[in-house]
């Protein structure tokens, strides 16, 4: 009985890193290990199998193509012969028989601009989200301190809301405003090249 062979790879890539996730991933698969799954600590699991047989694309499909629902996605996906392999948060990992050709033309602008839309709308949904629990969780703290009398209490609270809005602050001017503005530069980039090429 044969077993099979799995490798575990630590990697992390930022939101505005998705093309270079795939030529990784891509890159992987040429030496004959395929993408299985990652999980939130950016562990990356493959399973040895034939060198360059498959070949991977990431997608973020926030409104389903031509009004399609999910399983209806899911099922325009099968009949072009791609694969789910695997879903995290809203990022699918596509996964095609490279026999079958690319997922699209090399020089596809419109496809990579449609991409880094996608990434761009995605980042700054989860920054807005993070902002508004950061606003619930700062509310909460000040009703604590306008409910509990004791000072150790207030005290607890005061230091608990500082933290928050420090790791806030630095999370948002360290890494939210970069990657933004990164995926940003990107998006005017391709414009700019489909501009001049058509």
């Amino acid at each position: 009985m044969e077993t099979m062979e799995y490798k575990k790879v630590w990697n992390f890539f930022l939101i505005s890193q998705a093309e270079e996730e795939e030529r990784w991933l891509n890159e992987m698969a040429r030496n004959g290990w395929n993408f299985v799954r990652v999980n939130m600590m950016c562990r990356y699991v493959f399973k040895k199998g034939t060198p360059g047989e498959f070949i991977y694309k990431l997608d973020l499909p926030e409104n389903m193509p031509h009004g399609l629902g999910k399983e209806e996605y899911y099922n325009f996906l099968t009949e072009c012969g791609i694969r789910i392999v695997f879903e995290m948060k809203e990022w699918m990992y596509l996964q095609k028989r490279a026999a079958d050709g690319p997922f699209n033309s090399a020089g596809d602008m419109f496809s990579k601009l449609k991409m880094t839309n996608k990434s761009y709308n995605y980042a700054v949904k989860t920054l807005s989200m993070l902002l508004r629990s950061f606003t619930v969780i700062m509310a909460l703290s000040l009703l604590c301190q306008v409910v509990f009398s004791n000072p150790n209490i207030v005290d607890f609270f005061r230091g608990i809301a500082m933290g928050i809005g420090i790791g806030s602050l630095f999370a948002f001017t360290l890494i939210w405003v970069p990657v933004l503005t990164k995926i940003r530069k990107k998006m005017n980039a391709l414009v700019d090249e489909i501009a001049i090429k058509h």
